[in-house]
């Protein structure tokens, strides 16, 4: 097999990867999200947050975050390396200001992913820009 060759495959099992990966996103399915992680995994919303760690935690994190936000997405870039992907993508998340008044933000995100040989996620860094911090603060959600 060629180096191009080879290269192809591995792009490929990567973006089979991502595929089942953002399946289990948009279905907010934990136990599938888990799955995909290796058991040493690294989890990290860059929001001021601690970093999850451990598949385990990273399933209750999970549970957690759907249960407080019921979010959906859009899917923007998706770029690959050697066992890594960036993926841009806009949160759509409904919120309700202290009053009562619905609204909704639009948050851009950037996930950075770092995959084993295995197709297990070792690590994900998400990023969301500032618009995150004004709408939470915008609903009085603490942060």
């Amino acid at each position: 097999m060629t180096a191009t060759a080879a290269l192809a495959k591995h792009a490929t099992s990567l973006r089979d990867v991502f595929e089942r990966y953002h399946v289990g996103w948009e279905t907010k399915n934990p136990d599938l999200i888990a799955s995909l992680h290796s058991e040493d995994t690294v989890f990290h919303v860059h929001d001021g947050s601690a970093a999850v760690r451990g598949r385990g935690a990273l399933r209750q994190h999970c549970i957690d975050t759907f249960a407080k936000f019921d979010f959906s997405f859009e899917m923007g870039r998706w770029f690959s390396g050697d066992e890594h992907w960036v993926f841009e993508w806009t949160m759509i998340l409904p919120l309700k200001e202290p009053g009562g008044a619905p609204f909704t933000a639009r948050v851009e995100m950037l996930d950075v992913v770092t995959v084993n040989p295995r197709g297990e996620v070792t690590r994900k860094d998400v990023y969301m820009n500032g618009e995150a911090q004004a709408a939470f603060a915008r609903a009085g959600i603490q942060r």
